[in-house]
């Protein structure tokens, strides 16, 4: 490959760390129809040089993984491409297909990347740095928000604003909290695993205070973004990764990790409160902390004051909308599963096969006409499902195991990537596509490598 390439190539790389927490802001509007969105972000345009460079390592990458793992490595993308032909929506199915095949050419190239201890710890400083960044970009625009700075500047979602429960849940440079959530989860959970190593390792008090206090503000902004999907994750692993460690090392000594997690989730909700007494709403800081509550535990933990509902009734122009828990985003989400469910089991064909790639949306939307035609399954694994059958399904595991079957073989999973690993696929149950998450798709192959050199 020539210089120049490569040097673009290492470029971008290094670029990576950064672009992948632009996921929305900017964006490049290039229009819609009937079904969907045509835009650009910064990951994409990324997506799509890097994978045209990746194109030109494909010799390298023949030779590394040999012809029998790549074609069953690229068995799930050729069926992807293959399943457009059948397709409710053929236009959504190409464009969906295309970044696919560009995301498994970069991951393949990734994957094969003989990157030096010290050009990966480079990657993994720039991507904690960015994090901290982007975090702290969250509480900016939180303080802005109740402070009356408009939408426009703060870069805020419509329902992410102090007036649906009177505290201020921060995207950051995603579409929505729950992605801007999603983008938190390694790092919180490289962070905190890092403190817990330094512990056991006997560090040095400087080094053991400047990553715990790591953890302590990644974890306490990942609470402040409010994205249920990203906490439940988040907690699920770590209550794992504490139980192995308690088992394995036959010591309490683990409990630091749920001791910390609560004490910076305290930190949240306590902010969340201070937002809710700035705002200005007529609710305050015990109202903020309750509605918190009440929301993230699904309704379950009820102490807001006994006159509070759902929905505030009051037409005052400086209330805000929900009291508490709001049951019909989960509801929604839960409806749309359903829908999916009967539109996938409708016929033999789309129990195999599926209404091919792209047409969740559209063969809904045609089953039922309550179902817009741009809607999405929330959820990932349905999503695959209803669009590509029972045979998706199929070539999906084939693609994966190629891909991971050494390394499962040969135990070779650090507790941090098998902990992100599986907080990742929790959260495909909370929502579906590939643009608002190719830090999942990019970044995980990086997470790999610090991985199998044992830098997490």
């Amino acid at each position: 490959m020539k210089k120049w390439l490569t040097k673009l190539e290492q470029i971008l790389l290094f670029a990576l760390p950064v672009v992948i927490f632009f996921a929305y802001f900017p964006v490049i509007k290039l229009g819609s129809d009937s079904t969907m969105n045509f835009e650009l972000s910064l990951p994409l345009i990324w997506l799509a040089i890097f994978g045209v460079i990746s194109l030109f390592r494909l010799p390298a990458i023949y030779r590394k993984i040999g012809r029998k793992r790549l074609f069953l490595l690229f068995a799930f993308p050729i069926y992807l491409l293959l399943s457009v032909f059948w397709s409710a929506n053929p236009v959504r199915g190409i464009l969906t297909a295309g970044i696919f095949w560009l995301i498994c050419l970069s991951a393949a190239n990734l994957f094969t990347q003989n990157l030096s201890k010290t050009a990966l710890k480079q990657l993994l400083k720039i991507y904690l740095i960015s994090s901290v960044a982007v975090a702290t970009f969250c509480l900016i625009q939180c303080i802005l928000d109740v402070s009356g700075v408009a939408r426009d500047y703060t870069l805020l979602c419509a329902g992410c604003t102090y007036r649906t429960f009177g505290f201020t849940h921060p995207n950051g440079f995603a579409i929505e909290p729950q992605f801007m959530g999603n983008l938190l989860i390694a790092p919180c959970i490289i962070a905190i695993l890092v403190f817990y190593q330094n512990i056991k390792d006997k560090k040095g008090k400087c080094k053991i205070c400047k990553s715990l206090l790591l953890s302590f503000y990644l974890i306490m902004v990942l609470y402040v973004i409010f994205s249920r999907g990203a906490l439940y994750a988040f907690g699920i692993a770590m209550a794992i990764v504490t139980i192995y460690n308690i088992v394995k090392e036959r010591s309490a000594r683990a409990l630091l990790l749920p001791a910390v997690m609560l004490v910076a989730f305290g930190a949240g909700l306590l902010f969340q409160g201070i937002l809710a007494e700035l705002s200005p709403t007529t609710e305050g800081f015990a109202d903020g902390i309750a509605r918190s509550v009440n929301q993230i535990s699904l309704g379950k933990i009820d102490f807001r004051a006994k006159t509070s509902t759902d929905i505030n009734t009051s037409s005052a122009s400086n209330s805000s909308t929900f009291n508490g828990y709001v049951e019909e985003s989960t509801d929604t989400r839960l409806n749309l599963n359903d829908y999916a469910l009967q539109t996938w089991s409708q016929s033999p064909k789309t129990i195999v096969f599926g209404v091919g790639l792209g047409g969740a949306g559209v063969a809904m939307h045609e089953r039922t006409l309550a179902i817009d035609a741009k809607e999405i399954v929330q959820n990932e694994y349905l999503s695959i499902l209803l669009e590509l059958g029972l045979v998706g399904i199929f070539t999906l595991l084939v693609s994966l195991n190629s891909l991971l079957w050494r390394d499962l073989k040969e135990r070779q999973f650090g507790l941090a990537f098998a902990a992100i690993c599986l907080a990742y696929l929790l959260t495909f149950g909370f929502f579906a596509g590939l643009p608002n998450v190719l830090h999942i798709y990019l970044f995980t192959p990086v997470l790999y490598l610090l991985n199998r050199k044992k830098l997490i």
